[in-house]
């Protein structure tokens, strides 16, 4: 029997607060204040004119509040993913179960890595159709016609369809964190929040003295920018790839282009490769430890 679909059902059922009414409530209440601030609007025959040019990037900043909120919940859910068994001892129970560590790790990395992104990217894309709605409703309030400024605009079908061409791109950036935070959680006797975030600032500082020292040294804006950063800011991954797409967008570039820019970032495969091998690590320690 395949039981990595029932690990992962454990895992969101154990978190769904987290993983659902987290996104479910921020769509809400950007709906919601959506509506208010339609209600106040000012807007002009020749704005409304030009609606279908919001389109794209009402998605795009979505997906990316979708990604902070997203962002924090993941951060959090990895640092207790493996810390919290040992700390209630429920580790001994799981460890008697035909479960393998090295499927337990994998479980709670898929979940962070793959399942999550995916839930709260078509809850973002339901927000957005939503408010598509609400503003061929603003549309036509205002003497316009939604049916040719906004629904037969190639946007409509572009901007959800490259959403979905770059989440393999946002799942990759996130591997890193998902790695280092499973390794702490794996390996912290306490408070795995402090040697999560202490040990990638400790080391870019330590880089800073040695480079005054005049020693060789990485530069700071690797070691701080695709370095610290990688390590604790993956799992708001979902902001790298909306930044490189709206950057693209921005000088006039269109689907190909966006795309392009979302999968040319060499340093996320590097900082990929090393996530796996510390989620391999974490599966080890998992094996050698019982409790605290």
């Amino acid at each position: 029997m395949n039981t990595f679909p029932w690990m992962l059902k454990r895992e969101y059922w154990e978190h769904r607060g987290g993983f659902l009414l987290a996104p479910l409530w921020t769509g809400v209440t950007l709906l919601g204040f959506t509506s208010i601030g339609s209600l106040f609007t000012h807007t002009t025959p020749q704005q409304i004119q030009q609606v279908d040019r919001v389109i794209s990037p009402l998605l795009l900043g979505i997906d990316g509040l979708f990604g902070v909120v997203i962002g924090f919940v993941l951060f959090f859910y990895l640092l207790g993913a493996l810390y919290d068994d040992r700390r209630d001892r429920s580790v001994l129970f799981w460890k008697s179960m035909p479960i393998s560590d090295t499927a337990t790790v994998a479980s709670k990395a898929a979940t962070a890595v793959v399942l999550v992104p995916i839930l709260a990217t078509v809850m973002a894309l339901c927000t957005w159709l939503i408010m598509q709605i609400l503003l061929s409703v603003f549309v036509l309030a205002h003497g316009g016609n939604p049916l040719t400024l906004i629904w037969m605009r190639s946007a409509v079908i572009t901007a959800p369809a490259l959403l979905a061409a770059v989440l393999p791109m946002m799942m990759l950036w996130m591997v890193p964190t998902a790695g280092w935070l499973l390794l702490c959680s794996a390996a912290s006797r306490s408070t795995p929040f402090l040697w999560a975030v202490l040990i990638p600032i400790l080391l870019g500082i330590l880089n800073g003295w040695i480079g005054l020292l005049g020693l060789p040294h990485l530069p700071a804006e690797i070691m701080w920018g695709d370095g610290v950063k990688r390590v604790l800011l993956g799992t708001f991954g979902t902001l790298d790839v909306v930044n490189a797409m709206q950057a693209a967008q921005r000088t006039g570039g269109g689907f190909g282009a966006s795309l392009l820019a979302a999968y040319d970032q060499p340093v996320a495969w590097l900082a990929g490769i090393g996530g796996i091998a510390m989620m391999a690590a974490s599966a080890i320690l998992r094996r050698r430890s019982v409790d605290l």
